[in-house]
């Protein structure tokens, strides 16, 4: 069920993962949109001018959604998922599986929730997938265990490849530490269930500042 945001979810964030998509594109975006607005603000005062300065800011709107805004927080009974209009909140004892592509995938039953703030880059994910596959067809299970540990240890993406490890591994942990104390509780409480928010800043951002750009286009 979508709903608007809500303070729910105001507690303190146990972990704020760092995106590993789109932050350059987005700061180099949000950096030429800020020098187009104060280009026309200091050397362009007609409709022109009007027009690309809100043309920037429109951008920087979409910029701002499609490349920064997506991101992973945990909190203390939910991961929340930010996305570029809608946020996700998972209570931790929901997820079956967390699985990491090209964006960060969150399995609940068979309903996937993905965010593309954190994911492999396409030319990684290709070869980590040829990887897996040449030694599954070569190796039994404990040899492939041991020569991908060395693979690992060998790679040049060694450090972006831990980052990626650190965070499956830490939101499977927090999923764990979530199972073991509903087992302690028992069932009294109702089953928690997954929410979604719409993120009403940037909607109306969005509209507004596409409102005024198209009616500029008519002045």
């Amino acid at each position: 069920m979508i709903r608007l945001r809500s303070d729910s979810d105001r507690d303190r964030p146990v972990e704020r993962f760092k995106p590993t998509n789109g932050m350059f594109v987005g700061y180099v975006g949000l950096a030429l949109a800020l020098f187009a607005v104060l280009y026309v603000l200091l050397a362009v005062h007609n409709v022109v001018g009007l027009r690309v300065a809100l043309g920037a800011l429109l951008g920087a709107v979409v910029i701002w959604v499609s490349q920064l805004r997506p991101r992973v927080a945990a909190y203390p009974e939910r991961l929340v998922l930010k996305g570029s209009l809608r946020d996700t909140s998972i209570p931790y004892i929901l997820i079956d599986e967390v699985a990491l592509g090209q964006t960060l995938n969150i399995w609940v039953g068979d309903r996937r929730y993905v965010c593309i703030g954190i994911g492999l880059s396409i030319g990684t994910d290709m070869r980590q997938r040829a990887k897996k596959q040449r030694q599954s067809s070569t190796l039994g299970a404990g040899r492939l265990r041991e020569f991908s540990e060395k693979a690992e240890l060998a790679a040049p993406e060694q450090s972006a490849m831990s980052y990626y490890t650190f965070v499956v591994t830490r939101i499977e942990e927090l999923v764990e530490q979530a199972r073991k104390r509903s087992a302690r509780a028992g069932a009294d409480e109702p089953p928690p269930q997954v929410r979604q928010y719409y993120a009403v800043p940037e909607i109306v951002a969005l509209v507004t500042t596409g409102l005024a750009f198209v009616a500029s286009l008519f002045l």
